[in-house]
């Protein structure tokens, strides 16, 4: 984000607390260097808050939640306390990400020998096309021949070599619970026999069954992202159900 970038009503902000009154405190934003905001002690967190400084202290690194916004000013309210941990910690990893990705871009300036302005220049459409330029290296991991193809320019190859030096794919995992029963005189063996037969499909996915006492058997996918999980995983469960359908046996199959 540039300086001249303005906090929207409703945006996650990112800020270090510089001032801490009875009444409320005064945050710098990382991102918007040239806004504050400020949070009021009502809005420190829920319930009643008798000792500001119990929640919040000078110098803690805090998330908030804009929720006005004044024409003219460069302070903006926001709330501390309608921010989720989940939300939190999802949105310092995706600052860290991008101060990451701002260092390696620099690496890539200095390797490419394009000045860093010039270099922001000619990737500024990166932003729109991956949502943020640490997603635009995590792109070229994941894919890099689509990647090639969609740009070009003397820091392309420099780029690649960056992101793949110091980038760690992503992954995401998705699984459920099989309900697995047949009560064949073989049956544990005919149960074995169709857990067996799931392989992952791609060679960056992990297929994983373990058993949570007959007849529960957990089946967990883990893959760079949802779609190519969610295929393996469908995959996967059809198998095992056809195949102890044909022995004669019965299951189902719950997401969790």
């Amino acid at each position: 984000m540039s300086p001249s970038d303005v906090p929207e009503e409703g945006e996650y902000i990112i800020g270090r607390v510089v001032e801490v009154k009875d009444f409320g405190a005064n945050i710098d934003l990382l991102e918007f260097p040239e806004h504050r905001a400020f949070v009021h002690i009502s809005e420190v967190a829920s319930g009643w808050v008798k000792y500001i400084r119990d929640f919040i202290r000078e110098g803690q690194m805090i998330v908030a939640r804009v929720t006005k916004v004044k024409k003219g000013s460069n302070i903006v309210d926001a709330s501390v306390r309608q921010v989720s941990g989940h939300r939190k910690q999802e949105r310092i990893r995706a600052w860290k990400n991008e101060q990451k990705a701002s260092k390696l871009l620099e690496l890539v300036s200095k390797k490419s020998k394009i000045k860093i302005a010039d270099l922001e220049s000619e990737i500024r459409g990166m932003h729109d096309t991956y949502g943020s330029l640490y997603l635009a290296f995590e792109a070229v991991v994941i894919d890099t021949a689509s990647f090639k193809k969609k740009w070009e320019g003397k820091w392309l190859s420099d780029f690649i070599e960056v992101a793949i030096d110091n980038i760690t794919p992503p992954h995401v995992s998705i699984g459920g619970m099989l309900d697995l029963v047949s009560y064949d005189v073989k049956g544990a063996e005919k149960i074995r026999k169709a857990l067996m037969k799931p392989k992952a499909v791609n060679d960056d996915t992990t297929l994983k069954i373990t058993s949570n006492g007959s007849p529960s058997y957990r089946i967990s996918i883990k893959a760079p992202n949802y779609k190519q999980a969610e295929d393996e995983l469908k995959k996967a469960v059809d198998l095992v159900l056809t195949t102890l359908k044909s022995e004669g046996g019965i299951g189902s199959f719950e997401r969790s």
